[in-house]
């Protein structure tokens, strides 16, 4: 879709609110801020929100800002292999690479041995809009997923409406979610609750969001390392705005 063009639209029929619906440019800064220099108000977070949690590599250092717990992860976006070799070489298998810019399940490959890595990271590259990836030490086996709702007024006060758990997936797509989660010790869900809070009130969302966390339930050790694939915080341009701030936290 062309923005000039929605811009001419708009202009011409005198429309001041456009809601971008879901996928194409509903999680686009850009769209956001040409709209807000003719007074246009886009359903959504706004620019600023965008710019600072729709790229994933963001959202992770959103993440890190707030002190949430994160995985190793490449701190650069790259459209080359052997950068995600030399990641890989120094952190090990198995890796998770993901497009930057990627939704909906795109972009996203789980490296378990090195023999698939070129032809998986080039894939991926090849589903980013930007043609750029980065990777991450995968969080894999025995973790569930859980997400915590978030809802802020846009001038500082957030809250939350508790978790959810969506561990039930296919190709990295949610089939099923479960409120409340789980986790009978609903006690480790606190940490996951209290970090989605503090990323939501740094950034002071005006809209509805979600954080997604990856917990495992094989030790009892404390909350570490946030991982992107599940816990960024990073909002949609729609009436929804989600956080994907990717956290691993270990369970008892």
């Amino acid at each position: 879709m062309d923005i000039d063009e929605l811009l001419d639209i708009v202009k011409q029929h005198n429309i001041d609110a456009v809601h971008p619906g879901y996928g194409f440019l509903s999680e686009s800064p850009k769209l956001a801020r040409r709209m807000a220099e003719i007074d246009v108000m886009v359903v959504g977070p706004g620019s600023e929100n965008l710019d600072r949690t729709g790229d994933k590599l963001q959202a992770r250092l959103l993440a890190v800002e707030c002190q949430v717990p994160v995985l190793p992860a490449l701190t650069e976006p790259t459209g080359r292999v052997d950068v995600v070799q030399l990641f890989v070489e120094k952190v090990g298998l198995p890796v998770m690479v993901k497009a930057v810019d990627g939704g909906g399940g795109r972009g996203i490959r789980l490296i378990r041995n090195l023999e698939d890595l070129p032809s998986l990271v080039e894939r991926a590259i090849a589903e980013s809009p930007s043609k750029k990836v980065f990777a991450e030490k995968a969080a894999i086996d025995g973790f569930r997923h859980v997400e915590v709702q978030i809802v802020g007024d846009g001038v500082g006060n957030v809250m939350h409406l508790w978790e959810r758990e969506c561990s039930i997936q296919r190709r990295y797509q949610k089939i099923v979610e479960l409120a409340p989660s789980t986790v009978v010790n609903h006690k480790v869900i606190k940490p996951v609750i209290e970090a989605a809070v503090r990323m939501a009130e740094k950034v002071g969302p005006r809209t509805a969001s979600v954080t997604r966390s990856l917990m495992s339930s094989r030790s009892s050790t404390p909350p570490s390392g946030h991982s992107s694939s599940c816990s960024t915080l990073r909002l949609r341009n729609s009436s929804s705005w989600r956080s994907t701030h990717d956290c691993k936290w270990s369970t008892p």
